[in-house]
């Protein structure tokens, strides 16, 4: 199965607009196999990569956000090793997830469409007040 690394959250503040813009990265990684596939297949949708932001807690993460855009592969050229960015802006209260400091991630999850299995992704943990 195709894995996910190098996931990384960065939020850019825009403290008197009240608005963060928000960016997450990373790659992706598909098998010799998943690649000979999507070769032969240029224009199937084999895999399906979302992103969303959550807010870390102690019981259960809250979904904030998640993203309007979503990765299909194989892209126009499809590679062993695919790069993927996520970006937004959100008004502060999006990322206030509860009273006092907020811990915000990223999460992506990357389907394989035909079998329905999926690889789930963790990014870094922003801390701020939002």
């Amino acid at each position: 199965m195709a894995s996910i690394s190098n996931a990384q959250l960065v939020i850019t503040r825009d403290r008197p607009k009240k608005l963060s813009k928000v960016k997450v990265t990373c790659n992706v990684h598909f098998s010799q196999l998943e690649l000979c596939m999507m070769k032969a297949c240029p224009d199937g949708r084999l895999f399906r990569l979302r992103c969303s932001l959550w807010g870390e807690d102690i019981l259960f993460d809250d979904n904030l956000f998640t993203m309007a855009n979503v990765n299909f592969y194989p892209d126009a050229t499809p590679s062993a090793l695919e790069s993927a960015i996520f970006e937004v802006t959100l008004g502060d209260g999006v990322l206030n997830e509860d009273f006092g400091r907020d811990e915000i991630y990223g999460k992506l999850v990357l389907t394989n469409i035909s079998s329905n299995t999926s690889v789930v992704k963790k990014t870094n943990t922003v801390s701020g007040w939002f």
